[in-house]
């Protein structure tokens, strides 16, 4: 399962706990792995709403990121782990869901910051709304894998996968597959939990439908490549600033990590 960050009050309250674990525990807490922090960002635009960011504020962040960090996408980072040839300060930009504010507004800034991100989309939501905003269009993915981005699935619908049935999320793992195969004419080798959740079922589905990888949304910096279906991201909101986002990737975000071991996984 996922970490259960929600019995902390929103995401103050997590800013709260980054604080206080950067106080106490940071420097005695080292997790296996990589130092190599996976961002999570979903639509870049004015709404307002929790899960965006304004443009002045992205643009400022994948400047900082791009300056401080060689980004890469998640299959380019996977392939340089396994030729040992990661740079010295690796990163991935990862953008769930498909909104098209992401061709709109977010890859003029990636693209002016030398930033190939990836992209894990819902072929089943491509050209409608989903929570309240427009996904992009079947040629709008076409224009980011021309663009050199990384297109991975999300699932066909966005579904929980811990509250479906076994086969319903066998089909959703493999039929966002086949479709975005269809698209692209690549069978996409990254996948994301929808809402970050996932227990022992999805997990071996995800790696049985043959992706090399999956992320979740429990926030550390440090990767451990060698559990691949299980990849931390930190997710940047609308609250987040270049500080917090400065603080996130420099590991205050780690409890995630340290909390998610100390839970059992189903």
């Amino acid at each position: 399962m996922g970490v259960d960050t929600d019995m902390i009050a929103g995401e103050n309250g997590r800013l709260w706990v980054d604080r206080a674990f950067r106080a106490t525990l940071k420097d005695r807490y080292h997790p296996d792995g990589i130092r190599c922090p996976i961002v999570l960002y979903h639509g870049i635009d004015e709404s307002g709403g929790p899960w965006t960011v304004t443009p002045g504020r992205f643009r400022r962040q994948i400047e900082w990121l791009a300056d401080a960090f060689e980004p890469l996408t998640m299959s380019g980072a996977i392939d340089r782990w396994r030729r040992d040839s990661l740079p010295r300060n690796p990163a991935v930009v990862t953008f769930d869901d498909g909104f098209r504010s992401t061709v709109e507004t977010a890859l003029p800034i990636l693209e002016a910051n030398g930033v190939a991100a990836t992209h894990y989309v819902v072929p089943g939501l491509l050209g409608e709304r989903f929570e309240g905003r427009r996904v992009m269009s079947r040629e709008e993915v076409l224009d980011l894998d021309a663009h050199g981005h990384e297109i991975g699935a999300h699932t066909m619908t966005h579904p929980d996968l811990t509250t479906v049935d076994r086969e319903t999320a066998r089909r959703e793992i493999v039929d966002s597959r086949d479709a975005i195969e269809t698209i692209t004419g690549e069978r996409p080798r990254s996948f994301a939990y929808p809402y970050g959740a996932f227990d022992r079922t999805a997990a071996r589905l995800v790696e049985n439908a043959g992706y090399e990888s999956a992320t979740t949304v429990i926030g550390s910096d440090v990767v451990d490549f060698d559990a691949p279906m299980a990849l931390p991201r930190i997710t940047v909101m609308r609250e987040h600033d270049r500080r917090d986002v400065e603080g996130m990737v420099d590991g205050d975000r780690r409890w995630q990590r340290l909390l998610r071991e100390v839970l059992p996984f189903r």
